[in-house]
């Protein structure tokens, strides 16, 4: 075990010394040279005036969130433009795109009508050339 040093005690009843008196000036005046100037401590802002800053920070604060807020809507309202813009044109290339296949689809069945009318012609005229022949 360390052997620990034990500070020696002064008693307080024996006569001050004049190096005992040197240290303790020399430390007041170390602590009072740290110590804040009356010219100092009137440039320190007041406990109204610390609220005001306060209720002033306050104020900005909410008038960037609600800046920002607003911003953020119309970058919204933005994207959304943009994605009913795309999705406008996609359902018109789609209507389209129906419709072309209704048009087609109805073009195919009269094509077949006058397919099968001319199949049923041909018929006729080859029995009636079969005839004659």
């Amino acid at each position: 075990m360390k052997s620990m040093k034990k500070k020696k005690q002064i008693p307080l009843d024996l006569p001050a010394k004049r190096r005992d008196l040197e240290r303790l000036i020399t430390g007041f005046e170390k602590n009072i040279a740290k110590l804040a100037t009356k010219e100092e401590l009137n440039r320190l802002a007041t406990k109204d005036e610390l609220a005001q800053l306060e209720k002033i920070f306050r104020q900005e604060i909410r008038l960037t969130a609600q800046e920002t807020k607003e911003e953020i809507g119309i970058q919204i309202q933005n994207a959304n433009s943009r994605v009913l813009n795309v999705l406008d044109d996609f359902l018109k290339e789609l209507d389209a795109s129906r419709q072309e296949r209704t048009v087609a689809a109805h073009q195919q069945i009269r094509d077949k009508k006058i397919l099968e009318d001319h199949e049923k012609r041909i018929v006729v005229l080859e029995q009636k050339t079969a005839i004659v022949v």
